[in-house]
């Protein structure tokens, strides 16, 4: 977990880590999830997944969020 008062860079990321992107206003802007955990999630990215009215991951594309 990252303490607020650290700062995090793109080289702590792990192969099968998901990234989520929230805009200022609360809007998700970008997705990262790894390809060989696309057909089933944690519970807990499902969830997070949920709050973005997300249901199924294999209908993103590219240009879905961006």
């Amino acid at each position: 977990m990252i303490n607020k008062e650290e700062d995090f860079s793109s080289e702590e990321l792990e192969d099968g880590d998901y990234e989520f992107v929230i805009r200022a206003d609360g809007e998700l802007k970008s997705i990262m999830i790894p390809d060989d955990l696309m057909d089933d999630p944690p519970k807990s990215v499902k969830k997070i997944l949920k709050i973005f009215s997300i249901v199924d991951i294999h209908l993103l594309s590219n240009n879905t969020l961006h």
